[in-house]
């Protein structure tokens, strides 16, 4: 999605806002010059509307910034009602400025009620008090909480992204848990390089990804062993272990015995409990 890229240096030059309902079903946005910035906020329905040649289809608590354009116009009639606002800004071109506000073109509200009542202050005050400053001020605050709502829905997003991929890799390693199963096959298979899998794995998990990986094996062999007569080499080969003492090296100090002595132990606590 297009982002904005507003000098905050510079600040923000409201103009007016205010309210607006359609009056039927068959109302459309009337055709003009945006000589400003404007901000609409849609609480019913759905806007359809153009500007130089883009087409916007705003829904119901989604918000949309327009920059001034030679033509607005409405793209298909309907009912919906909404908040505007007028005002100037800056736009940057360079978008390593610190001093700038970054803000989506278009997007929902996560938090829809906190914007309502934002523009409803800043209509109250532009009509009790008529003071440029505080509307200008309250147009920068306005701005800077839609801002901060895409921003945290982003990183929302990118949160579910990395649980994605962490659910991902454990799926992964579950399923191709009889076989070797090497950092970079699993790194091949995902498309990034080992060094950013396993440090991204031990960020998610607090456990090196390769210590996770011989975990689960001796998990998976500990079933084996407790629900099968299988002999210790073969659950040694069944898990892609190719020498059967390196298996029970491992097994040993995970679980704190051998193989045979943890199969044993199980046996005699199964028995007792019968």
């Amino acid at each position: 999605m297009e982002a904005i890229y507003i000098n905050l240096r510079s600040g923000f030059n409201y103009h007016w806002s205010g309210r607006f309902i359609a009056p039927n079903d068959n109302w459309i946005h009337m055709t003009r010059e945006l000589v400003d910035y404007e901000l609409v906020l849609v609480t019913e329905g759905t806007l359809c509307i153009e500007c130089d040649g883009v087409d916007f289809r705003v829904n119901e608590g989604e918000y949309l910034i327009m920059s001034p354009s030679k033509i607005q116009k409405g793209t298909k009639s309907g009912y919906c009602s909404f908040y505007w606002v007028h005002f100037d800004a800056e736009e940057l071109s360079d978008v390593d400025n610190n001093e700038r506000l970054i803000i989506q073109r278009q997007a929902p509200c996560k938090y829809k009620e906190r914007v309502v009542i934002l523009l409803k202050e800043l209509q109250d005050s532009d009509k009790r008090y008529r003071d440029q400053h505080l509307n200008n001020y309250l147009t920068g605050a306005l701005l800077m909480e839609i801002a901060l709502q895409t921003k945290e829905s982003a990183v929302t997003k990118e949160l579910h992204s990395k649980e994605q991929l962490n659910s991902d890799i454990k799926t992964f390693i579950s399923w191709h848990i009889s076989e070797s199963l090497r950092i970079e096959e699993l790194a091949r298979y995902f498309e990034y390089n080992e060094k950013y899998l396993t440090t991204f794995f031990k960020k998610m998990n607090g456990v090196p990804l390769k210590q996770y990986i011989l975990k689960e094996k001796i998990e998976y062999a500990k079933s084996i062993l407790t629900e099968s007569n299988t002999t210790v080499s073969e659950v040694a080969f069944s898990i892609g272990f190719s020498d059967v003492h390196n298996f029970s090296n491992a097994f040993k100090n995970i679980t704190g015995m051998a193989p045979g002595v943890y199969r044993k132990q199980y046996d005699q606590h199964s028995l007792f409990d019968k």
